[in-house]
């Protein structure tokens, strides 16, 4: 088995896993959106009627970034959206921790009480990486995605 390969098969695992990752936690906060848009409430960065709005997209970007990651449709948007998604979770995090606020977050779809800003956030930061790492494989792939031939659901290129 070549190096390519091995390549290939850990970023397939990076992006399903990503996927699922971000379909199970857009899934459990749906349930509850109210502790969602608190958390953008607390983050005091926005007027608090923008909470509910921000909350809801949010939420439909990870399930939509989840889906499109786990099926491989619209993979470089995925992982272009994935990113700015994390981003903007760093940033609010980065702020927080900066400003001295004390928040509780339902990130991972449970509410939590954030004690440790330092590992939350480099949390969110090893996301991020990880979603551009994922970028970098649509530009390294690009060829094969933009192939008609090419079935989102094959997993020949492994």
């Amino acid at each position: 088995m070549g190096r390519t390969s091995i390549i290939n098969i850990l970023l397939t695992l990076l992006r399903i896993g990503l996927g699922i990752f971000f379909l199970i936690t857009g899934a459990l906060k749906i349930t509850d959106l109210g502790t969602t848009a608190e958390f953008m409430t607390r983050s005091a960065l926005l007027p608090e009627w923008c909470s509910m709005p921000i909350a809801c997209i949010g939420v439909a970007m990870e399930l939509v970034v989840g889906v499109c990651l786990v099926s491989r449709r619209c993979y470089q948007g995925a992982a272009l959206w994935g990113t700015v998604m994390c981003s903007v979770f760093l940033f609010l995090y980065a702020q927080a921790w900066a400003r001295g606020l004390e928040l509780s977050c339902n990130c991972t779809g449970s509410l939590h009480e954030i004690v440790n800003y330092p590992l939350d956030t480099s949390m969110r930061l090893l996301l991020l990486g990880a979603m551009i790492l994922l970028m970098w494989d649509t530009r390294r792939r690009r060829s094969v995605l933009w192939d008609p031939n090419n079935s989102p659901f094959d997993f020949s290129e492994i």
